[in-house]
C-alpha cells in the first residue's frame, strides 16, 4: 500500500522493519547523574510556590522563573513526583 504522502512532496517514512524502531531515551547522551545535577543547578535558580495542598490529596507545586510557570509538580502519595513542563 503506498503512502498517502507520496508524490506531494515528503519522503515515504513508513517502514515496515521492527530493527528501525527507537525508543525514546534510547539516544540520549546524558548520564542519569547529569541529568539530576542539571535539575537541582535549575532548582536554586527557580521560584516554587505551593498551589494546592489538602490532607490525603496530592501536593501541586509551580515552578516559575523571571514570574513565568516553567513547570507544574504533583507529588504523589507513594512519594513520586509527576512533573509537567510548560514550554511557550
Amino acid at each position: 500500500m503506498e503512502s498517502y504522502l507520496k508524490g506531494r512532496g515528503f519522503k515515504d517514512s513508513v517502514s515496515h522493519d521492527s530493527s528501525s524502531f527507537r525508543g525514546l531515551l534510547e539516544d540520549q547522551n546524558s548520564a542519569p547523574d547529569a541529568i539530576s545535577d542539571q535539575k537541582k543547578v535549575e532548582e536554586a535558580e527557580s521560584e516554587i510556590s505551593t498551589i494546592y495542598d489538602e490532607k490525603d490529596c496530592p501536593k501541586v507545586e509551580v515552578v516559575s522563573e523571571d514570574g513565568r510557570p516553567t513547570a507544574i509538580r504533583i507529588h504523589l502519595p507513594d512519594n513520586r513526583i509527576l512533573e509537567l513542563e510548560c514550554h511557550y
